[in-house]
């Protein structure tokens, strides 16, 4: 059944989701998936891009598996962020650089989208013209960094004389852009939920610094909810769209130690998804 049908998989934004992207893209290799097309946002892109190069498996987990905080980890020094706290922050982008998020990238065997063995479709979001930016063509590594570099977190990357930064603030999964790129019959998803959209009450009254967390949860169910509408499009246009939550621990910056556990969960999870749709 896997082989019957021209296949697209996504993979969706998720703050440090690239262990369990990467379990999932294991599991669909072990069932011999052999998609047609990969689309991805934020930690999505790292993967989808990954994939498109036709990393191995092995490759992947020795990048993720090795990874230290402080490979990535390269803030301005506390003068100038304290400079820039007496101006009130005017001009001051981002707290990390970026220039060790780069350097991880390009270890990629491929330099440029067109040149990957699979065709790629990364998502970014433009902030100097306003509008979301769908790359499938040009540098992978600076595509790549511009759809993860998280507002505030990570200073915007500069393409083209644009501004760019997460690309899952546009479009946390773009189905419809890979879609529109392969024409697929089915398309296969990744999705890692925000974590805020798990709770389904009011707790968020309860947590310190109450605005921040209903702003968030505000531009999750945005994401979410425009998510859906693309899935919803799709599947009356004939696509398949196939969702897999593997459902695995969130991490962060300070517990990448924890990432082969969720790579190894995320790996059953998907080969268990998978199987009871036929593949």
């Amino acid at each position: 059944m896997a082989g019957s049908s021209k296949i697209g998989v996504v993979f969706s934004s998720g703050f440090f989701g690239f262990f369990a992207h990467a379990g999932f893209l294991t599991a669909i290799r072990q069932l011999g998936i052999a998609p047609s097309g990969y689309a991805g946002a934020s930690s999505g892109a790292i993967l989808a891009a990954m994939a498109a190069s036709e990393m191995t498996d092995e490759a992947i987990k020795g990048l993720l598996f090795n990874l230290q905080k402080t490979d990535f980890w390269d803030p301005d020094p506390w003068s100038k962020i304290i400079s820039s706290g007496l101006r009130l922050f005017r001009g001051y982008s981002g707290y990390l650089r970026g220039a060790g998020f780069e350097r991880l990238l390009e270890q990629m065997p491929v330099k440029r989208i067109e040149d990957c063995a699979v065709p790629l479709l990364i998502v970014a979001t433009n902030l100097t013209h306003q509008k979301e930016e769908c790359f499938t063509e040009g540098s992978l590594v600076k595509s790549v960094q511009a759809s993860g570099a998280v507002p505030a977190l990570f200073q915007p990357v500069q393409i083209n004389g644009a501004l760019y930064v997460d690309g899952g603030m546009v479009n946390k999964a773009p189905v419809q852009a890979l879609a529109d790129l392969v024409e697929p019959d089915r398309i296969i998803v990744h999705f890692i939920a925000s974590d805020n959209l798990e709770e389904e009450d009011n707790r968020f009254l309860k947590k310190r610094i109450t605005p921040w967390h209903i702003h968030q949860l505000s531009v999750n169910i945005s994401r979410q909810e425009a998510y859906k509408r693309q899935c919803d499009m799709l599947r009356e246009q004939g696509v398949e769209v196939i969702e897999v939550r593997t459902s695995t621990p969130s991490l962060g910056p300070n517990s990448l130690e924890k990432g082969p556990a969720v790579h190894a969960k995320a790996r059953e999870a998907t080969l268990f998804a998978l199987s009871k749709k036929g593949f």
